[in-house]
């Protein structure tokens, strides 16, 4: 399923590149078939995984045919809030690990929506908010900028000029 030069995502949105298929031993006993990881943000980071576990632990990037959808959806995103800090602290959790795009908008555009109500009010969002509305962000934007080919920091922009376009 995943090839030697292909890129995939690792873990928590790490972006890695299949480096090669090996054949390796950690335990100086036993030999398995593993698959060697290079992150594209880190050059000197290798990770190994066991071959017969990687469809688990690392998925195919999103294509631009997706991105476009997620991109194109996005007006019709419904952020869902939990008053409770803890309910809501797990369920950014759980959507975080995810890898389910589409949820991370929705949970970013309730924490956006409450942001916007507090700041009126004169008070802030939760540490444990902003660092899930960040993480989601900068999830998004990592894989979203690696595979449109663009920078990370322009990939708000490209959004808004997308869904400008589709307005007009």
């Amino acid at each position: 399923m995943f090839n030697v030069g292909e890129y995939v995502v690792y873990g928590s949105g790490e972006i890695c590149r299949i480096d090669e298929k090996t054949s390796k031993s950690f335990d100086g006993r036993s030999y398995a078939e593993y698959c060697k990881l290079i992150p594209v943000d880190s050059m000197n980071s290798t990770y190994y995984i066991p071959a017969d576990r990687m469809e688990k632990s690392v998925r195919k990037l999103l294509t631009r045919e997706e991105i476009y959808k997620i991109i194109d959806s996005m007006p019709n995103a419904t952020g869902i809030w939990f008053s409770d800090k803890n309910e809501r602290k797990e369920h950014f959790g759980e959507m975080l690990k995810s890898d389910n795009f589409s949820g991370m908008i929705n949970m970013m555009k309730s924490i956006y929506e409450e942001r916007e109500c507090r700041n009126a009010s004169g008070k802030q969002l939760t540490a444990s908010d902003e660092r899930a509305f960040s993480t989601a962000e900068n999830i998004i934007n990592r894989e979203f900028a690696f595979v449109l080919g663009i920078k990370t920091d322009d990939v708000e922009k490209f959004i808004h000029a997308r869904l400008a376009a589709s307005q007009a």
